[in-house]
């Protein structure tokens, strides 16, 4: 047996019994529902989207794979997000299962090592592909399963953004979504819910326009934690995907309104690692940073092109954030919300 093929079964082993433990560990599963699914094969077996990032338990009920930085890829499928499931009574509710129907299947046999419950409904956190384009994984294996999203989201990809997303993430991926079909979020929500799935209480919060105008943020009440959506992204520039979509101010904002929130403990973002109050506030700061440096330098006659590297420089503090590169077209953006701002 070739050297690295060794290595690989090693890994294997040392993943599964750190992992089978750490899942185990307080859970109140009766022996049949908690009945863990082997995994019998090679790493080369994984789905290659997630097969490198390990599920990770946040809290009693809530699983998550914290996702790569990088843009949608080939090697990746388009994986990029962060999936999480919630571990109900009566079985799973998925948050945001990824770009691809590949990354919605890899997750699915992630959550066979914690339970072999079923997934009882699926949320989008808002309309753009990463976050929704793996439903079909979800519905090829519970077809009748709900999944849920703002009526904005559901307005939007129905006019045809659903399209634009697979069109867009597929070419990017060089073709590896050929064999992803959309499956669109089905049950609206308006924001203010409060929704009761196999004893977990759910709040949903709408902060009308931050990310973009479609976005939900998710309250897990027994657990103290929140699902952010791309609201917040952990050392990742925030806008750089699709800054036309972003209200700046209105992102500030709704990340206010959440470290305000004193029964929350854990915030879940969209891309990047779990956060606390303290990281979230650092996200603020950003936000009011670049404001600040674009609106001195347009009371000073500017145009966003004249000032780019000006405003790089003033936020050279966030120069080790992930896509700190593609601040200038944020700033392009930005700067019309201060121009809007200051007619």
């Amino acid at each position: 047996m070739h050297k690295v093929n060794v290595m690989k079964l090693v890994l294997l082993l040392m993943f599964n019994s750190v992992f089978y433990s750490s899942a185990n560990a307080g859970s109140t599963d009766s022996p049949a529902e908690s009945a863990h699914v082997p995994f019998m094969g090679s790493l080369t077996d994984l789905p290659p989207t997630i097969q490198n990032y390990p599920l990770e338990r946040l809290s009693e009920r809530v699983y998550v794979v914290i996702g790569p930085h990088d843009w949608p890829n080939k090697k990746a499928k388009g994986f990029m997000n962060n999936p999480a499931a919630i571990l109900t009574d009566d079985g799973f509710v998925i948050v945001d299962p990824g770009s691809s129907a590949d990354v919605g299947r890899g997750f699915l046999e992630k959550l066979k090592c914690v339970s072999a419950k079923p997934v009882v409904a699926v949320f989008n956190t808002h309309l753009h592909g990463d976050h929704f384009l793996g439903n079909q994984g979800i519905r090829d294996a519970y077809p009748g399963v709900p999944i849920y999203a703002h009526q904005r989201t559901i307005e939007r990809l129905q006019a045809g953004e659903a399209q634009e997303w697979f069109e867009r993430f597929n070419s990017m991926t060089e073709g590896a979504l050929a064999n992803t079909r959309i499956a669109l979020p089905d049950r609206a929500l308006k924001g203010g819910e409060v929704m009761k799935m196999g004893g977990v209480t759910l709040k949903i919060h709408h902060p009308r326009h931050a990310h973009s105008d479609t976005d939900i943020m998710i309250e897990v009440v027994e657990d103290k934690l929140m699902f952010m959506g791309d609201i917040s992204m952990n050392k990742f520039m925030p806008y750089s995907a699709m800054p036309q979509d972003a209200s700046f101010k209105g992102t500030a904002d709704a990340l206010k309104a959440a470290i305000d929130n004193a029964a929350i403990e854990v915030y879940v973002p969209g891309h990047g690692n779990p956060e606390n109050k303290t990281s979230m506030a650092i996200q603020i700061r950003f936000t009011e940073d670049l404001l600040a440096s674009i609106k001195k330098y347009y009371s000073q006659g500017m145009q966003a092109h004249e000032m780019t590297a000006l405003v790089e420089k003033d936020l050279q503090a966030y120069r080790n954030w992930d896509h700190f590169d593609e601040l200038g077209k944020v700033i392009s953006h930005a700067y019309v919300e201060v121009e809007q701002d200051n007619f």
